[in-house]
């Protein structure tokens, strides 16, 4: 069974132990999690602005892939709220990590 793209919105700042739980528990809730602050972070060179920059439209071109956009985190910074605003433009689910799970337990509680 296909799974959807569910994409990893977190503050820069974030440390990349908190991003892989992040994406730990999108993949628990049965969706692939796209997080380009922990994958794409690993070959870019984030002290050079120009690739810096690349790393910004490269998440937003792996945003409008996906199916939805996850808010991880407690505070939503400036570039958070670009991408919420690039997924609401494009009709995306926006939701945060808990609202997710919410979701699930709604869906698994469900009588079908």
């Amino acid at each position: 069974m296909e799974k959807a793209f569910a994409y990893i919105c977190a503050s820069a700042e974030t440390a990349p132990r908190i991003l892989k739980r992040y994406c730990r528990k999108v993949y628990e809730l049965g969706y692939v999690p796209i997080c380009p602050a922990l994958n794409d972070a690993q070959y870019l060179v984030l002290s050079n602005a120009d690739e810096l920059r690349d790393l910004h439209s490269i998440a937003l071109q792996k945003l409008a892939r996906c199916r939805m956009l996850v808010v991880c985190g407690r505070e939503v910074s400036h570039d958070m709220s670009v991408e919420i605003g690039f997924a609401e433009k494009r009709h995306l689910i926006c939701t945060t990590l808990e609202g997710l799970a919410k979701i699930q337990e709604d869906s698994d509680g469900a009588v079908d």
